[in-house]
């Protein structure tokens, strides 16, 4: 539904030749300056609201590339390349879901426990 609701989104961004990068609700807007992202963000707010969306301001930024997280990795730079790795709130996250999974005070067979992992590791 997100990618049905927000191509108009897409459309705009490629008609003021933004390179961005969206999946279902996420998107990130690459531009060179802050200032420039500041720019962005106001036309942004507005078509959201004209889609009766809203802008969630405390997981919105105008920040760079580097040091923020985006569907659950971390890029940064090294050596002229850029790198990346799963967030480690990512990490966490699955982690404190496999133990929550895996418990052993359940009372569960061994094969529901690992049918009910295997559903969740492969999404």
């Amino acid at each position: 539904l997100a990618n049905v609701l927000l191509d108009e989104v897409d459309k705009e961004l490629e008609r003021r030749s933004h390179a961005f990068c969206r999946y279902a609700d996420d998107c990130n807007v690459y531009v060179r300056s802050r200032r420039a992202g500041e720019r962005v963000m106001a036309p942004l707010r507005r078509l959201y609201g004209r889609l009766h969306l809203t802008v969630n301001e405390a997981k919105s930024a105008v920040a760079g590339v580097f040091g923020r997280k985006f569907l659950g990795y971390a890029f940064w730079r090294a050596g002229g390349m850029v790198k990346r790795r799963v967030a480690a709130k990512a990490i966490r996250t699955f982690k404190d879901k496999v133990r929550n999974l895996t418990t052993r005070v359940t009372g569960r067979s061994l094969k529901a426990v690992v049918e009910r992992l295997g559903v969740f590791v492969r999404g």
